[in-house]
């Protein structure tokens, strides 16, 4: 099948490759025109483990507002963590947990000269993962955003206890996500993107992100902080697959 120049234009103009040349050569009935067949990149790779409190001369935390038991919390906004390695990296996995439910993680793996803002006809070097519903065991989103004023011991006491078994019964003993906490769990969220076969999709550099969209402090949503919207996430474990030498 031949196209015209006009129709030729119109493909490049919306093409999306990783080759140089644009897409209107996917619909020639000449597939050699592709090149010649190729092998199957084999490598061995290594995994590189890193943990809470993030202490790495090649790792770099911005933008954290606690460190736990459960990990580091950061900032959805501005917050992140960097990893630089001297090999290829193949993929990474990030374990961790959210302040509220409905978390994303996000990573990007921009080359130097490389960002959102300078994208053309090129790898988009940014993935996201959503959904992801783990959430660590909070203060019930500061009880409830409200301070309690109680008269008495046995009155707080009673209070307390029938807010945590209404809790725990809203959500299936917090199995289940429901409006006052999701569950209570962890995420691991996969990304696999680097391609060592072409030097300039090669990533030796990662930027990991997180956050969650449902509010930290529902009580403040409307306050000029918007309750920490999006909330805060907190990453414990980051596993880095690179290519062996």
């Amino acid at each position: 099948m031949s196209l015209s120049k006009e129709e030729e234009k119109k493909i490049e103009k919306f093409s999306y490759t990783l080759f140089n040349d644009n897409i209107s050569r996917f619909f020639s009935n000449e597939p050699e025109r592709l090149g010649e067949l190729r092998e199957a990149s084999v490598f061995e790779t290594e995994h590189h483990e890193y943990t809470v409190p993030f202490r790495y001369k090649n790792v770099e935390v911005e933008d954290w507002s606690e460190y736990s038991d459960k990990g580091i919390e950061l900032a959805a906004d501005s917050g992140s963590i960097t990893i630089i390695e001297d090999k290829p990296i193949v993929s990474v996995t990030v374990v961790g947990s959210g302040c509220s439910g409905n978390n994303f993680n996000i990573l990007e793996w921009w080359g130097p000269g490389e960002s959102i803002d300078k994208i053309k006809l090129q790898l988009v070097k940014r993935q996201r993962i959503d959904n992801l519903q783990g959430q660590h065991n909070a203060w019930i989103q500061t009880v409830l955003t409200q301070e309690p004023y109680f008269k008495t011991l046995e009155e707080a006491e009673d209070v307390f206890e029938r807010l945590q078994r209404t809790v725990h019964e809203m959500t299936s003993g917090y199995y289940m996500p429901g409006s006052v906490m999701c569950g209570l769990y962890e995420n691991t969220a996969c990304f696999r993107f680097g391609d060592t076969s072409r030097a300039e999709h090669t990533p030796y550099k990662v930027v990991i992100r997180g956050g969650g969209l449902d509010y930290e402090d529902p009580g403040k949503m409307y306050s000029p902080s918007k309750g920490r919207y999006p909330a805060e996430y907190c990453f414990r474990l980051i596993d880095v697959v690179v290519k062996k030498s």
